[in-house]
């Protein structure tokens, strides 16, 4: 029989999350819990976030009383706080860490990102994997997942794929690329990135796995989470371009893809690791507890329409 970490619904608190997954987040909280989160603000306050349902507090993060008196009371801190590769965000959770081992809070789900392993070569990456990161922002990300391990009695570390969805910045640029340039252009785009893996995972996706598991009362333990929509063979370059042209209402001529020995040259020519080329994360975790999959090619296309109305609005 599975221990139990909570006797009643999990109160909640949220660390960051002004941008469009805390958005989701929120939506899918108000419909599956009965009290509603706080968000505690330290930089911005977000339109949204007064007709979100969810409670919020403006908070100083040098504070350190202010911070354990709105900690105190809560069962889950969901950390959705997002480093720049300057540090700042090491050095404020670290400031932190204290605080939240005397905060009397249980859990942290904590959102990383799989470009910690931007340095892995191995094709099948899982949570057993080595994280190599090269960029200051990926060192970041793995010295704030540390800290949140020390300070919490269960860290469970998300690390995401590509975020796609409303609000959101990725599928963007090949949006406004899809709505403008010309067909040879875009026709050599896919030969050549055609076979690309692009590890992208929907916002819905990340918003209802972050709800499921602040709401569950078992006990969990520490662990790493990968949460990608990698398992889709369809989460690559060529079937994105397609759902983006089948938006915006255009013909893309279907051909052979350059060989993966061309893409890999052109990513070493702009400094991105090739190993990302054929890389899939695995969802083999993610799976077993029975984390949600919303259908990558529905949200997909969804997105994909979103983007073209609103790209057709703004050319008015």
């Amino acid at each position: 029989m599975t221990e139990e970490l909570f006797e009643h619904e999990p109160r909640i608190v949220v660390l960051g999350g002004t941008g469009f997954v805390g958005e989701a987040f929120a939506a899918f909280w108000v419909n599956s819990a009965t009290h509603p989160g706080q968000y505690l603000l330290h930089r911005s306050r977000p339109h949204w976030l007064h007709s979100s349902g969810m409670e919020h507090a403006d908070i100083d993060l040098n504070d350190a009383a202010q911070m354990l008196n709105v900690l105190r009371g809560h069962d889950v801190l969901v950390s959705l706080l997002r480093p720049d590769g300057t540090g700042w965000y090491r050095d404020a959770m670290e400031r932190l860490k204290p605080i939240f081992q005397q905060s009397g809070i249980s859990r942290c789900i904590h959102a990383s990102s799989i470009d910690v392993y931007a340095g892995v070569k191995h094709p099948v990456v899982d949570e057993d994997t080595p994280p190599q990161p090269i960029s200051p922002y990926e060192t970041e990300h793995i010295a704030v997942e540390s800290v949140i391990r020390e300070s919490f009695p269960e860290a469970i570390v998300l690390r995401l794929g590509a975020v796609f969805g409303r609000g959101g910045r990725n599928l963007v640029s090949l949006a406004q690329e899809m709505s403008r340039a010309q067909q040879w252009k875009i026709a050599l785009r896919r030969s050549l990135y055609g076979a690309r893996r692009m590890h992208l995972v929907s916002v819905e996706t990340v918003a209802r796995t972050l709800v499921q598991l602040s709401l569950e009362r078992s006990r969990l333990g520490s662990q790493v989470v990968l949460v990608t929509d990698d398992h889709d063979p369809n989460n690559n370059f060529a079937f994105v371009q397609d759902r983006l042209a089948a938006a915006f209402g255009r013909s893309l001529p279907v051909g052979p893809t350059a060989p993966r020995s061309m893409l890999r040259l052109l990513l070493r020519l702009r400094g991105i690791p090739d190993g990302s080329i054929d890389r899939r994360f695995s969802n083999t975790r993610a799976s077993e507890l029975g984390l949600p999959s919303d259908t990558f090619a529905e949200r997909l296309e969804a997105y994909a329409e979103h983007l073209a109305d609103e790209l057709s609005r703004y050319a008015v």
